[in-house]
Protein backbone atom coordinates (compact mmCIF):
# COMPACT_ATOMS: atom_id res chain seq x y z
CA UNK A 1 0.00 0.00 0.00
CA UNK A 2 1.02 3.40 -0.30
CA UNK A 3 2.43 5.78 2.46
CA UNK A 4 0.43 8.23 3.66
CA UNK A 5 0.35 12.05 4.45
CA UNK A 6 1.02 12.87 7.88
CA UNK A 7 -2.29 14.32 9.40
CA UNK A 8 -2.77 17.00 11.51
CA UNK A 9 0.07 17.22 14.41
CA UNK A 10 -2.84 17.35 17.08
CA UNK A 11 -3.81 14.13 15.42
CA UNK A 12 -0.97 12.70 16.59
CA UNK A 13 -0.95 13.65 20.20
CA UNK A 14 -4.30 12.85 20.56
CA UNK A 15 -4.03 9.13 19.50
CA UNK A 16 -0.39 8.58 21.52
CA UNK A 17 -2.77 10.16 24.98
CA UNK A 18 -5.31 7.52 24.40
CA UNK A 19 -2.85 5.17 24.09
CA UNK A 20 -2.63 3.79 20.42
CA UNK A 21 0.20 1.90 19.34
CA UNK A 22 2.18 3.62 16.52
CA UNK A 23 2.00 0.83 14.38
CA UNK A 24 -1.66 1.59 14.47
CA UNK A 25 -1.10 5.57 14.23
CA UNK A 26 0.75 4.81 11.35
CA UNK A 27 -1.60 2.26 9.75
CA UNK A 28 -4.86 5.04 10.38
CA UNK A 29 -2.69 7.59 8.51
CA UNK A 30 -2.03 5.32 5.87
CA UNK A 31 -5.98 4.29 5.14
CA UNK A 32 -6.56 8.03 4.81
CA UNK A 33 -4.67 8.18 2.13
CA UNK A 34 -5.84 5.27 0.24
CA UNK A 35 -9.43 7.05 0.69
CA UNK A 36 -8.67 10.22 -0.86
CA UNK A 37 -7.07 8.21 -4.15
CA UNK A 38 -9.29 5.31 -4.71
CA UNK A 39 -11.72 4.45 -6.74
CA UNK A 40 -15.61 4.16 -5.14
CA UNK A 41 -16.77 1.17 -6.58
CA UNK A 42 -17.05 -1.75 -3.94
CA UNK A 43 -20.24 -1.61 -1.85
CA UNK A 44 -19.81 -5.02 -0.18
CA UNK A 45 -16.37 -6.50 1.29
CA UNK A 46 -17.15 -10.86 1.96
CA UNK A 47 -15.03 -12.27 4.15
CA UNK A 48 -14.10 -16.44 4.60
CA UNK A 49 -12.08 -16.59 8.13
CA UNK A 50 -11.35 -20.14 8.17
CA UNK A 51 -11.27 -22.43 11.03
CA UNK A 52 -8.02 -23.49 9.91
CA UNK A 53 -6.88 -20.10 11.62
CA UNK A 54 -4.95 -16.90 11.24
CA UNK A 55 -1.48 -17.17 10.72
CA UNK A 56 1.66 -15.64 12.77
CA UNK A 57 3.04 -12.54 11.62
CA UNK A 58 6.59 -14.45 12.01
CA UNK A 59 5.09 -16.83 9.76
CA UNK A 60 5.41 -15.59 5.73
CA UNK A 61 4.58 -18.83 3.88
CA UNK A 62 1.21 -17.64 2.15
CA UNK A 63 0.20 -21.45 2.16
CA UNK A 64 -0.26 -21.00 6.02
CA UNK A 65 -3.26 -18.30 5.58
CA UNK A 66 -3.09 -14.54 6.24
CA UNK A 67 -2.07 -13.30 9.21
CA UNK A 68 -4.23 -10.64 11.22
CA UNK A 69 -2.43 -7.71 9.67
CA UNK A 70 -3.20 -8.88 6.25
CA UNK A 71 -6.64 -9.13 6.94
CA UNK A 72 -7.11 -5.79 8.27
CA UNK A 73 -5.52 -4.08 5.08
CA UNK A 74 -8.04 -6.00 3.28
CA UNK A 75 -10.06 -3.97 5.27
CA UNK A 76 -8.90 -1.00 4.87
CA UNK A 77 -8.32 -1.31 0.47
CA UNK A 78 -12.40 -2.26 0.84
CA UNK A 79 -13.21 1.06 2.40
CA UNK A 80 -11.07 2.81 0.14
CA UNK A 81 -12.33 1.64 -2.59
CA UNK A 82 -16.03 2.70 -1.33
CA UNK A 83 -17.25 -0.63 0.84
CA UNK A 84 -19.79 0.79 3.36
CA UNK A 85 -20.85 -3.17 4.74
CA UNK A 86 -18.28 -5.83 5.50
CA UNK A 87 -19.93 -9.24 6.22
CA UNK A 88 -17.48 -12.58 7.89
CA UNK A 89 -18.64 -15.89 7.18
CA UNK A 90 -16.61 -17.92 10.27
CA UNK A 91 -16.77 -21.64 10.49
CA UNK A 92 -15.18 -21.65 14.18
CA UNK A 93 -16.30 -20.42 17.64
CA UNK A 94 -15.20 -16.47 18.19
CA UNK A 95 -14.24 -16.94 21.75
CA UNK A 96 -11.64 -20.14 19.74
CA UNK A 97 -10.72 -17.07 16.98
CA UNK A 98 -9.94 -13.94 18.26
CA UNK A 99 -8.76 -12.76 15.48
CA UNK A 100 -12.16 -12.28 13.59
CA UNK A 101 -13.41 -10.29 16.12
CA UNK A 102 -10.53 -7.67 15.90
CA UNK A 103 -11.33 -7.53 11.98
CA UNK A 104 -14.79 -6.54 12.80
CA UNK A 105 -13.46 -3.96 15.92
CA UNK A 106 -10.76 -2.58 13.24
CA UNK A 107 -13.69 -2.04 10.93
CA UNK A 108 -15.95 -0.51 13.01
CA UNK A 109 -13.48 1.42 15.40
CA UNK A 110 -11.33 2.87 12.45
CA UNK A 111 -14.18 2.94 9.79
CA UNK A 112 -17.23 2.89 11.17
CA UNK A 113 -18.25 0.37 9.05
CA UNK A 114 -21.20 -2.11 10.05
CA UNK A 115 -19.91 -5.81 10.57
CA UNK A 116 -22.34 -8.94 9.76
CA UNK A 117 -21.45 -12.22 10.93
CA UNK A 118 -22.30 -15.22 9.55
CA UNK A 119 -21.68 -17.89 12.08
CA UNK A 120 -21.62 -21.32 10.24
CA UNK A 121 -22.43 -23.25 13.27
CA UNK A 122 -25.84 -25.45 14.66
CA UNK A 123 -25.67 -23.42 18.34
CA UNK A 124 -23.86 -20.36 20.21
CA UNK A 125 -21.86 -20.96 23.64
CA UNK A 126 -21.72 -18.78 26.09
CA UNK A 127 -18.10 -18.48 25.74
CA UNK A 128 -18.82 -16.80 22.14
CA UNK A 129 -21.59 -14.83 22.94
CA UNK A 130 -19.41 -13.03 25.68
CA UNK A 131 -16.82 -12.21 23.02
CA UNK A 132 -19.12 -10.94 20.81
CA UNK A 133 -20.26 -8.08 23.99
CA UNK A 134 -17.19 -6.49 22.91
CA UNK A 135 -18.40 -5.69 19.41
CA UNK A 136 -20.51 -2.37 18.98
CA UNK A 137 -23.84 -3.51 18.76
CA UNK A 138 -25.60 -1.31 16.68
CA UNK A 139 -23.06 -1.94 14.09
CA UNK A 140 -23.14 -5.66 14.45
CA UNK A 141 -25.43 -7.93 12.61
CA UNK A 142 -25.45 -11.42 13.05
CA UNK A 143 -27.05 -14.35 10.74
CA UNK A 144 -27.46 -17.87 11.13
CA UNK A 145 -29.43 -20.62 8.70
CA UNK A 146 -32.75 -20.73 8.79
CA UNK A 147 -32.93 -23.93 10.16
CA UNK A 148 -31.06 -22.90 13.46
CA UNK A 149 -32.17 -19.68 14.01
CA UNK A 150 -34.37 -20.33 16.97
CA UNK A 151 -31.37 -21.65 18.35
CA UNK A 152 -29.36 -18.14 18.24
CA UNK A 153 -32.30 -16.32 19.50
CA UNK A 154 -30.49 -15.51 22.84
CA UNK A 155 -28.52 -13.27 20.91
CA UNK A 156 -32.17 -10.48 20.16
CA UNK A 157 -32.35 -10.82 23.79
CA UNK A 158 -29.23 -9.08 24.23
CA UNK A 159 -29.65 -6.16 21.82
CA UNK A 160 -27.90 -7.86 18.59
CA UNK A 161 -29.43 -7.80 15.19
CA UNK A 162 -30.07 -11.42 14.16
CA UNK A 163 -31.20 -12.55 10.70
CA UNK A 164 -31.54 -15.14 8.03
CA UNK A 165 -28.20 -16.35 6.41
CA UNK A 166 -30.16 -18.20 3.76
CA UNK A 167 -33.04 -15.63 2.83
CA UNK A 168 -33.70 -16.81 -0.69
CA UNK A 169 -34.90 -20.39 -1.65
CA UNK A 170 -32.08 -22.87 -3.50
CA UNK A 171 -32.21 -22.38 -7.14
CA UNK A 172 -33.95 -18.99 -7.77
CA UNK A 173 -32.21 -16.05 -9.05
CA UNK A 174 -30.11 -14.00 -6.52
CA UNK A 175 -32.08 -10.76 -5.40
CA UNK A 176 -28.61 -9.14 -5.43
CA UNK A 177 -27.30 -6.38 -6.59
CA UNK A 178 -24.39 -8.96 -8.66
CA UNK A 179 -20.65 -8.83 -8.40
CA UNK A 180 -19.61 -5.45 -9.86
CA UNK A 181 -20.07 -3.95 -6.23
CA UNK A 182 -18.86 -7.09 -4.12
CA UNK A 183 -15.39 -8.23 -3.90
CA UNK A 184 -15.25 -12.01 -2.01
CA UNK A 185 -11.97 -12.81 0.02
CA UNK A 186 -11.18 -16.66 0.99
CA UNK A 187 -9.33 -17.81 3.66
CA UNK A 188 -5.46 -18.30 1.60
CA UNK A 189 -5.97 -13.88 0.31
CA UNK A 190 -7.32 -15.07 -2.93
CA UNK A 191 -10.46 -12.87 -4.29
CA UNK A 192 -13.22 -13.62 -6.06
CA UNK A 193 -16.27 -12.48 -7.81
CA UNK A 194 -18.61 -13.19 -5.41
CA UNK A 195 -18.89 -16.91 -2.82
CA UNK A 196 -21.30 -17.82 -5.19
CA UNK A 197 -17.71 -18.92 -7.60
CA UNK A 198 -15.43 -18.99 -5.11
CA UNK A 199 -12.95 -21.82 -5.77
CA UNK A 200 -13.46 -21.00 -9.81
CA UNK A 201 -10.28 -20.15 -11.67
CA UNK A 202 -12.19 -18.44 -14.61
CA UNK A 203 -13.66 -15.53 -11.33
CA UNK A 204 -9.84 -15.64 -9.54
CA UNK A 205 -9.73 -11.46 -9.62
CA UNK A 206 -5.84 -12.03 -7.78
CA UNK A 207 -4.49 -12.40 -4.45
CA UNK A 208 -4.11 -10.02 -1.85
CA UNK A 209 -0.26 -10.57 -2.23
CA UNK A 210 -0.77 -9.82 -6.07
CA UNK A 211 -2.55 -6.53 -6.80
CA UNK A 212 -4.78 -3.95 -4.65
CA UNK A 213 -8.55 -3.71 -4.60
CA UNK A 214 -8.15 -0.51 -6.87
CA UNK A 215 -6.07 -2.25 -9.04
CA UNK A 216 -8.83 -5.11 -9.74
CA UNK A 217 -11.60 -3.12 -9.60
CA UNK A 218 -10.03 -0.58 -12.49
CA UNK A 219 -9.35 -3.92 -15.00
CA UNK A 220 -11.91 -4.09 -17.35
CA UNK A 221 -10.66 -7.75 -18.31
CA UNK A 222 -11.39 -9.08 -14.79
CA UNK A 223 -14.81 -10.68 -14.75
CA UNK A 224 -16.78 -8.36 -12.57
CA UNK A 225 -20.01 -10.68 -13.30
CA UNK A 226 -21.36 -14.20 -13.05
CA UNK A 227 -22.08 -16.22 -15.82
CA UNK A 228 -26.20 -15.73 -16.44
CA UNK A 229 -26.57 -20.14 -16.93
CA UNK A 230 -24.83 -20.57 -13.07
CA UNK A 231 -26.39 -17.39 -11.36
CA UNK A 232 -28.28 -19.15 -9.05
CA UNK A 233 -28.93 -19.45 -5.14
CA UNK A 234 -26.86 -21.91 -3.52
CA UNK A 235 -25.23 -22.52 -0.33
CA UNK A 236 -22.31 -20.33 -1.98
CA UNK A 237 -24.77 -17.45 -1.75
CA UNK A 238 -25.41 -17.95 2.45
CA UNK A 239 -24.33 -14.80 4.11
CA UNK A 240 -23.59 -12.84 0.88
CA UNK A 241 -23.71 -9.36 1.92
CA UNK A 242 -25.60 -8.02 -1.06
CA UNK A 243 -28.21 -10.33 -0.95
CA UNK A 244 -28.52 -9.90 2.67
CA UNK A 245 -28.84 -6.13 2.03
CA UNK A 246 -31.55 -6.76 -0.06
CA UNK A 247 -33.56 -9.06 2.34
CA UNK A 248 -32.97 -6.08 5.42
CA UNK A 249 -34.37 -3.75 2.96
CA UNK A 250 -37.62 -5.50 2.04
CA UNK A 251 -38.32 -6.19 6.21
CA UNK A 252 -37.52 -3.14 7.43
Amino acid sequence: MSQRNRPPKNLDITLELVGFPKSLLKKVRRCSKLVETAPKDISYLWLRVSGAGIRSQRNNSQTCGLSLEDWLNVVDEAVAGGATWLVLTVDTPLDKMKEAIEICQWAQDTHNLKVGLFLCRQEITENEISTLKSLRKELTQIFVKKKVFEKFKKLKDLGFHLGIADPQEYGDKPNCEGASKLLYVDDTGTIYTCGLVAGKKEYRLGNIHERTFCEIVEDPNLPHRVEESIHKVNTGCDGCPSLLRRYLQNNT
